[in-house]
């Protein structure tokens, strides 16, 4: 979801200039954009994901800047996300009333593409863009929204990934050093240990907060330890039953369980009876002394202000190494555009540099383009100095070095994440289950993703 705030305007992307050095190490620089047909005309409607009225506005005066001078023909009108009960936007589609461009990712793309609602922009990409134009992008999020069947379901919008996020002072009064490359899962579950306040028989302060009751979350776990969620080989076998997956599933269960030493739904849900809810608010009020959580610096700064210091790590590994959850959001056009070329040129606007920068200045999101990490990690520290001095390089370096990468997908994925979800929250939140349930609940999806 895009951040409140004002745009600082189109006449600020020309001066993000310098360049971090560490980072741009081994940094590519675009050499080719796609090729461009200024002459499209008409209009086309974008609806932005999760919007506000400050989200909508924001996105608006974006396209009233460069966009408007090149394509003086080609009107967008951006709107929220459509509302009402069920799939509202599916609904639309069906009705022949959809936005021509929407905000998505892979699980939530797939069943419009079942539905036959989502153009695949692979031929588009194909002709518009070379080889060195797309090397800009992050060859993992372009992977990431190309389906096995090879329909590519988006253009990348922004990217994100999990990274490892820790209050400072927490760390110096428990007598830890702070985190780096050599922490593994024993020495993570000592400091979760040891970040752990209590009162009696109540946790005061958890040493972390690792949502592994959400299936994504969970999969990237399992990963860590050696283990995998769907066969290579067939979409419909559920393998998370293995020694390696019961293995993740019981070191977190027993920290978040029994110790009490990660913080479980209930508690997030509820503020532990405090009015605080949610990992970041819990953060911030001291209530979580560790985050696994995506990268949304702008949101984290704020909300944080000068309260303590904070920093950022890559997450600590696991047996069998560190795997790097990410997430590749994208912009993706109704198959019913009455418009499908001046949709198109929108879409690669938006995931062009101007129009890049100008977001991560006005929302702190990462940009689609490799080139452009070096003035992002420039633009965090110029548009929140309380980011200075948080180790914000060593997330951005993961986007290279840590081969992020989304979780794999099941045949019908959607029912099979539901599916999941419900197994999981009997081990994690309820907590009366045993991992051994895993057995049967893979058996359970693999005979669902059967039928």
């Amino acid at each position: 979801m895009l951040g409140g705030g004002a745009l600082a305007g189109a006449a600020a992307l020309g001066g993000i200039g310098g360049r971090n050095s560490a980072l741009a190490q081994g940094t590519p620089v675009a050499s080719a954009e796609p090729t461009v047909n200024y002459d499209v005309s008409g209009s086309v409607r974008y609806s932005v994901v999760g919007s506000g009225p400050d989200d909508v506005n924001l996105i608006q005066e974006i396209f009233a800047t460069s966009f408007a001078e090149r394509y003086p023909n080609l009107e967008v009108s951006v709107e929220p996300s459509p509302s009402g009960s069920g799939d509202p936007l599916l609904a639309a589609m069906v009705a022949d009333d959809a936005p021509d461009i929407f905000d998505t990712w892979t699980s939530r793309a797939t069943p419009y593409i079942d539905a036959g609602q989502v153009l695949d922009l692979k031929p588009l990409m194909e002709r518009d863009y070379a080889p060195e134009a797309l090397a800009d992008f992050f060859p993992w999020v372009l992977e990431a929204q190309t389906l096995p069947s090879g329909i590519q379901w988006g253009m990348p919008r922004y990217v994100n990934l999990t990274v490892f996020i820790y209050n400072k002072d927490m760390f110096e009064a428990a007598g830890l050093a702070e985190p780096d490359d050599s922490w593994n899962q024993d020495v993570y579950r000592d400091a979760l240990l040891k970040l752990t306040v209590k009162q009696g028989d109540r946790t005061r302060t958890y040493g972390g907060h690792i949502p592994v009751f959400n299936y994504g979350r969970f999969a990237n776990k399992v990963e860590a330890w050696g283990g995998t969620v769907v066969d290579p080989a067939d979409n419909t076998r559920a393998t998370f039953d293995s020694p390696e997956a019961q293995a993740a599933a019981e070191w977190h269960r027993a920290l978040m369980v029994d110790e009490q030493a990660i913080a479980d739904l209930q508690f997030l849900t509820t503020g532990g009876g405090e009015n605080v809810t949610g990992s970041r608010a819990n953060f911030v009020a001291g209530r979580i002394a560790t985050m696994e959580e995506g990268f949304y610096p702008f949101s984290l700064a704020d909300a944080l202000g000068d309260t303590f210091p904070m920093g950022f790590a890559a997450p600590p590994s696991g047996p069998a190494g560190r795997p790097i959850q990410g997430s590749a959001d994208g912009f993706t056009i109704w198959a019913g555009t009455k418009n499908q070329e001046g949709a198109w040129e929108a879409v690669k606007y938006m995931a062009g540099p101007e129009f890049q920068l100008a977001l991560a200045r006005a929302t702190g999101l990462i940009p689609v383009r490799r080139s452009l990490i070096p003035q992002y990690a420039q633009i965090l520290v110029e548009e929140r100095p309380n980011l200075a001095g948080t180790n914000i390089e060593v997330g951005l370096q993961l986007l290279e070095s840590g081969n992020p990468h989304e979780r794999p997908l099941f045949a019908q994925d959607a029912e099979a994440e539901d599916q999941i979800n419900a197994g999981l929250e009997r081990i994690f939140v309820v907590g009366d289950t045993p991992v051994t349930f895993l057995t049967q609940l893979a058996a359970e999806v693999t005979e669902q993703q059967r039928v």
